[in-house]
């Protein structure tokens, strides 16, 4: 359930639950189209059926594979530690929140704005793209990352908000009083100072002026800097976090490995070799053979065979 490269089955498990992960979110975005959207007698929204089924068959999936993971997990403090476990009861609590609100508006039709209750719960189901998490390493490295990298992101939100609110004001200053221009009030050009810093220009907003374009210009290349500047060492971080992550999957199933390969029994060729030469010419010396006096073989004589064969071994490269 958690390791896809410990053995096939593992890997059929994560394959299926990356596929209802993406299924889930198709049909999600299939029932905002307004061909399948469908309202009853009383021009109430209400599923397709097509679509509730592919609902309900991925959130009993969901369910039973946290099910399973919980039961297996061998601390339940540490199961919950995990940001992972918690996007997988964040995803399926949706599901049975609006159905305990359906239930009850069927009960009570007193209830007022109970039918923006249910859309706000049904729009968290785009939390279940978070679930692709368990199965992307550049996810789960990009979490890390901005864990890590508070500092750096804080950082760059200061910079951000400190020049947005230099060029809104310098903006208006010189827009307010052109009648073409529609930056006449400091919120509004806190927009048009941020979607010209990040580099977006939606175009909906801007200057008109001459002295208001160079304002302008000058906060879009201050936008660039600014935002290079922290991007370069949270880049770094990714890709650090990136490659750890990388090698602690590949570690994780090279161990899964070895501990298979440790199960198989463990011979020791030398010490085998040593026993059966001793035994032999201990046989040899009882029948008479090889005389018993100390000229002829002796310790010493045995421990010269064992070096020799040591030697040949580690030539032949057969020794351990």
């Amino acid at each position: 359930m958690e390791n896809p490269g410990y053995c096939l089955s593992a890997k059929l498990i994560a394959i299926s639950s990356l596929s209802v992960v993406l299924a889930s979110i198709v049909a999600m975005c299939i029932h905002s189209m307004p061909e399948f959207q469908r309202r009853d007698a009383n021009d109430r929204e209400i599923e397709d059926p097509v679509l509730e089924a592919v609902e309900i068959a991925c959130i009993v999936w969901f369910t039973v594979e946290l099910v399973i993971r919980l039961a297996a997990a061998p601390s339940l403090k540490k199961f919950w530690k995990n940001p992972l476990n918690v996007i997988d009861l964040v995803s399926i609590i949706p599901f049975y929140a609006t159905l305990a609100v359906d239930t009850k508006k069927e009960e009570s039709e007193d209830i007022e704005n109970m039918g923006k209750v249910v859309q706000i719960l049904r729009l968290m189901r785009i939390f279940r793209i978070l679930k692709l998490a368990r199965h992307s390493v550049g996810l789960r490295s990009l979490g890390a990352t901005l864990r890590h990298s508070y500092h750096e992101v804080g950082l760059l939100l200061l910079f951000l908000s400190v020049g947005i609110s230099i060029f809104s004001v310098l903006v208006y200053s010189v827009e307010k009083d052109d009648n073409e221009s529609e930056l006449h009030s400091i919120p509004v050009c806190w927009w048009w100072a941020t979607i010209s810093m990040t580099t977006v220009g939606y175009g909906d907003t801007f200057p008109v002026t001459l002295l208001g374009k160079f304002i302008g210009s000058i906060c879009i290349l201050c936008g660039i800097l600014v935002v290079a500047l922290p991007i370069t060492i949270i880049f770094n971080k990714f890709s650090k976090y990136y490659q750890k992550q990388k090698d602690i999957d590949i570690d994780q199933s090279n161990n899964d490995h070895k501990e298979k390969y440790n199960e198989l029994p463990y011979f020791n060729v030398r010490d085998i070799y040593a026993k059966r030469m001793h035994s032999f010419i201990s046989s040899l010396s009882s029948v008479g053979i090889i005389a018993s006096d100390q000229d002829s073989t002796d310790a010493s004589s045995i421990q010269d065979v064992e070096d020799v064969y040591n030697m040949t071994s580690v030539e032949n490269g057969t020794g351990k």
